[in-house]
C-alpha cells in the first residue's frame, strides 16, 4: 500500500451524500408528466388450465386507461399466461389507469376462469411419477440408471465377443433402480472425475447424509420498479432499477420484436439487488406495452406481497452427499445428487452443485445435479448464486469427518486444500491463490489454536471459494480546464465500485480523489458495460478504467511534450501536473493548464478511452469461524463471535470491502438460522417481513473482518471480486458451530430453535 497514494486507501463513496440526503432518484421517484399507474394482473391459484380471460367490466372502470394481454405483444413471445398457470401470481394482464388505486381496483375486476390442477411444491414429490406433469411428460432417467443403461447399450454393440453374463449382471442391476426416473426436469449437469467407488472402497471412514436449504428472497428494500414512455415515432425509454441496463435493453428489444436503436434504459440508483435484479424482466415489458397503448408514460411498481409471489429469488435444494476418507484425514471420493428447486422455469443454479468439491484435493469425485420444476415462481441469481446451498452441504459433513476421525477442523482442512500448481478437475493447474493463508488469518484472528467454551457453547468453521466473472466494458476519462478529471460509463453501482473506479483514475493520473468525478450514462449514451452481478465490475470496469487512465496518461505526455518542448522519455506526470524530470531550475506544467492548451491543438481536448473484455480471473477464498452458545431448552442460538477472513487480492478502497465482507456474511448468517420461504398446499407464500423474518440490528452479531491479499495476476491492482464470497461459507459455519454447542447436526436449514429441540429429543436429550 505505501507504493499508492490513492488505491489502498479508505476514502468514502462517491455517491455518500445523495444517498444520506435522500437526493438520489429511485425508480418510484421518477414521475414523468402526464404518467399513468400500471398494475399486473395475476393468477389466483399455482396450477391451473386458463378458460377465459374476460376484461370487459375492467376497461368499464372509469379512469382506467388501457388493458393488455399476451394479445397484445406482436412478437408472440410469452409476457402473460394464455393457457396455463404454473404458479400463484403468474402475470396474466397489466392494467394502466389514473391512479394507483383505480389501477388495483380495474385488476381485480378482470375476470379469468379457471380449470384448477393439482399442486406439488416439493422437489422431492416432483421427481415422482405420481407428481403432476407441469411442463409435459419431462422425464430423465437417474444417474445410476442411465450410467448402466449406457453401458448395456455398449457392451450390446460389441458383436465380436460374448458378454451375455456381463450383460445379465448389467441388466440385473438395472431392476435395483426403478425409482430413478425422475419427472419434471427442467435441466441437468454431470461431472465426473477419478473412479469413487474405488475411491469409497480405499477409505477408513464414508459418510453419507441429506442436506435441504430454503428458497430464500434477496430482500431487497426497493420492490421492482419500471417506468416506460413510448413515444409517436416508437421510440421506447424505461427507467429500470436493475443491475444490468444494456440486459434490460436487449431483453425488451427482444421481447417485444423492436430494433434495439428504438429502446433506452435508464439505470436508477438502486435499493438492494444481490443478483434479483439481474437480467430479470419483472415489470419492464409490462410497462412499456401499457405506455405503446395509451402513449402516455407507465409506472409499474411491486408490492412487497408481489415480490414474493412473483419475485426470483434463490433456488432452494436437496443434496444427497457422500464422502469418504482415510483416518489420518485425507479426502479419497464425494459424490453428489442434488435436486434443485427451479420453479416453473429452468435454470436454478444446478451448476454450482460441483462447489460441494471445495477447494480441496479429491481424487474421485461425481456430481449429478438435476433443476425440478415446481409451481412456484422461478429463481435468480443471489450472492454467489448456488454456492451457499452446495457449500453448505459440503462443509458439513467435512466437519463431520473430522469430528469422527478426532482430527481439529481446521487442521483438516489446511491438510486437503489444493496448492498452487495441482491440478485442477477443469483442465490445467492451480493458480497461485490464498486458500490456506485465508483460513490461517480467521483461525488466528479468532483465537482458534487457544479456544475455550462452557457447557452449550461451540465453536464452527467453513470455507468457501468464488471467482469473479468478467465481461465487456468502456470507459471515458476526460481531463477539463480546472485540472478536475470525469469519467463517463454505463456500469450501475450498487456496492462502492464508482469509488473503486474513480481511486484507480486518480491513481494513474496523480490527481486528488476529490478533484475526479464519475457519470453514468443510459444505454443510448454510454459505452457497452456489463451487468453488475457476479462481482465483475471491480474486476472489469477497474481493468477498463486503468486502461482508459493509462490512454490518458499518454494523452497528456504527449501534448505536454509539444507544449513544453522535451522529450517525452523526460517527462513525468505527478501530483497533477508534468515535470521535465532533466531540468534545472524544475520546469512544469499543470493539468489544467494542459487541458485549456488542448482546446486550441489540431489533436483536441484531452480524452482517453479503455475498452476490456475478458482476462482469466482467479479464485478468492473466505473463511469464517463462529462461537455460538444453543439454549437445549428452548432451541435458541446466541453468536458470541463472528470472524471473517477473505482474500480479496487487493483491497483498492478497504472500507467498502469491510462492507462487503460484513454485509455478505450476515445474509448468510440469516440463511442459516431464519430466513426461508414458506409455500402452503395452495401454492401461497410468506407474503412479507412480517412473515419472513429477516435479522434486526437487534439480532445481529459483531462481525470482524479480516482482509488477506494475495494478488490476481490479471485484476487491477490485483484486485479480486469481493462481493460474492463472503455468503459462501456462513451457512455452514453456523450449523458446524451448533452441532458442536449440543453434538447434534442439523441438515435442514434454517437452523431455528423448533428444529434444534426436535433433533435434541428425538436423540435422547
Amino acid at each position: 500500500m505505501s507504493d499508492y497514494t490513492v488505491v489502498g486507501q479508505k476514502v468514502p463513496r462517491v455517491d455518500a451524500i445523495e444517498k444520506v440526503t435522500g437526493t438520489a432518484q429511485y425508480g418510484a421517484d421518477v414521475h414523468p408528466a402526464g404518467m399513468l399507474y400500471g398494475k399486473i394482473v395475476r393468477s389466483k391459484h399455482a396450477h391451473a388450465n386458463i378458460l377465459s380471460i374476460d376484461t370487459s367490466e375492467a376497461e368499464k372502470l372509469p379512469g382506467v386507461r388501457a388493458i393488455v394481454t399476451q394479445a397484445d405483444v406482436q412478437s408472440g413471445r410469452r409476457v402473460f399466461a394464455t393457457d396455463k398457470v404454473l404458479y400463484l401470481g403468474e402475470p396474466l394482464a397489466a392494467v394502466a389507469a389514473t391512479d394507483a388505486d383505480i389501477a388495483e381496483e380495474a385488476a381485480e375486476l378482470v375476470h379469468i376462469e379457471y380449470e384448477v390442477l393439482p399442486v406439488v411444491q416439493d422437489v422431492m414429490e416432483a421427481i415422482k411419477p405420481s407428481a403432476p406433469r407441469l411442463h409435459g411428460d419431462a422425464t430423465k432417467d437417474g444417474p445410476n440408471r442411465r450410467g448402466i443403461a449406457a453401458q448395456i447399450r455398449k457392451l450390446s454393440r460389441d458383436k465380436e465377443t460374448d458378454h451375455g453374463d456381463e450383460l445379465r449382471a448389467l441388466e440385473a442391476a438395472l431392476e435395483k433402480y426403478p425409482d430413478e426416473v425422475y419427472y419434471n426436469i427442467s435441466a441437468e449437469s454431470h461431472s465426473e472425475a477419478g473412479d469413487v467407488e474405488q475411491g469409497f472402497a480405499d477409505s477408513d471412514i464414508v459418510v453419507e447424509d441429506t442436506y435441504v436449504i430454503p428458497r430464500v428472497h434477496q430482500t431487497y428494500m426497493e420492490p421492482h420498479v419500471s417506468v416506460a414512455s413510448a413515444d409517436s415515432s416508437g421510440k421506447v425509454t424505461v427507467w429500470a432499477s436493475t443491475q444490468g441496463p444494456f440486459a434490460i435493453r436487449s431483453g425488451i428489444a427482444g421481447t417485444l420484436g423492436i430494433p434495439l436503436t428504438q429502446v433506452n434504459v435508464i439505470g436508477t440508483t438502486m435499493g438492494g439487488g444481490f443478483g434479483g435484479r439481474f437480467g430479470v424482466i419483472i415489470t419492464h415489458v409490462p410497462a412499456v406495452l401499457l405506455s405503446q397503448k395509451t402513449g402516455r408514460p407507465v409506472r409499474v411498481q411491486m408490492t412487497r406481497e408481489e415480490e414474493f409471489l412473483d419475485g426470483r429469488p434463490a433456488p432452494g435444494c436437496v443434496i444427497k452427499l457422500k464422502t469418504g476418507a482415510t483416518n489420518d484425514g485425507r479426502i479419497l471420493a464425494r459424490q453428489a445428487l442434488a435436486f434443485w428447486d427451479s420453479g416453473s422455469v429452468s435454470g436454478a443454479s444446478i451448476g454450482s452443485t460441483i462447489r460441494v468439491r471445495g477447494v480441496y484435493k479429491i481424487p474421485n469425485l461425481k456430481v449429478d445435479a438435476y433443476g425440478v420444476h415446481t409451481n412456484k415462481s422461478g429463481t435468480a441469481a443471489y450472492r454467489a448464486p448456488g454456492a451457499p446451498q452446495a457449500i453448505f452441504a459440503g462443509e458439513s459433513q467435512l466437519d463431520e469427518i473430522a469430528r469422527r476421525i478426532g482430527m481439529d477442523t481446521v487442521e483438516f482442512r489446511l491438510k486437503n486444500m489444493r496448492e498452487e500448481g495441482d491440478e485442477v478437475p477443469a483442465g490445467g493447474s492451480e493458480p497461485r491463490v490464498g486458500y490456506k493463508e485465508t483460513l490461517q488469518a480467521v483461525a488466528d484472528a479468532a483465537g482458534w489454536w487457544g479456544r475455550e467454551k462452557d457447557e452449550n457453547q461451540g465453536w464452527g468453521v467453513a470455507v468457501g471459494d468464488w471467482t469473479n466473472g468478467c465481461g465487456p466494458g468502456g470507459v471515458y476519462v476526460s481531463v477539463h480546464e480546472d485540472g478536475s478529471v470525469r469519467i463517463f460509463h454505463g456500469s450501475m453501482d450498487i456496492t462502492g465500485t464508482d469509488t473503486s473506479i474513480s481511486q484507480i483514475i486518480a491513481e494513474i493520473l496523480t490527481v486528488p480523489y476529490e478533484n475526479v468525478t464519475i457519470t453514468r450514462g443510459d444505454t443510448d449514451s454510454a459505452p457497452y458495460s456489463t451487468g453488475s452481478g457476479g462481482s465483475v465490475v471491480t474486476f472489469t470496469m477497474g481493468n477498463t478504467a486503468k486502461l482508459a487512465a493509462e490512454d490518458t496518461h499518454r494523452r497528456i505526455l504527449e501534448l505536454a511534450s509539444e507544449r513544453l518542448n522535451a522529450n517525452v522519455d523526460n517527462l513525468e506526470l505527478r501530483e497533477g501536473a508534468v515535470h521535465i524530470i532533466t531540468a534545472d531550475p524544475p520546469k512544469s506544467i499543470s493539468l489544467g493548464e494542459l487541458a485549456a492548451y488542448s482546446l486550441s491543438t489540431t489533436g483536441g481536448p484531452i480524452v482517453g478511452k479503455g475498452s476490456f473484455a475478458r482476462q482469466p480471473s482467479t479464485p478468492a477464498l473466505a473463511a469464517q469461524i463462529a462461537k455460538v452458545e444453543v439454549d437445549p431448552g428452548t432451541g435458541r442460538t446466541r453468536v458470541l463471535k463472528l470472524v471473517a477472513s477473505q482474500d480479496v487480492g487487493f483491497a483498492i478502497n478497504p472500507m467498502t470491502v469491510e462492507g462487503q465482507i460484513e454485509g455478505g456474511t450476515v445474509q448468510g448468517y440469516a440463511w442459516a438460522m431464519m430466513e426461508e420461504m414458506q409455500y402452503n398446499e395452495a401454492g401461497n407464500v410468506n407474503p412479507g417481513f412480517v412473515d419472513y423474518r429477516v435479522p434486526t440490528s437487534a439480532d445481529l452479531p459483531t462481525v470482524e473482518s479480516v482482509i488477506v491479499e494475495v494478488p490476481a495476476p490479471n485484476g487491477p491492482y490485483g484486485a479480486k471480486g469481493v462481493g460474492e464470497p463472503p455468503i459462501t461459507p456462513t451457512l455452514a459455519t453456523m450449523a458446524n458451530a451448533v452441532c458442536d454447542a449440543v453434538g447434534i447436526r442439523v441438515n435442514e436449514l434454517p437452523i431455528k430453535p423448533e428444529k434444534v429441540v426436535n433433533a435434541l429429543r428425538s436423540n435422547g436429550h
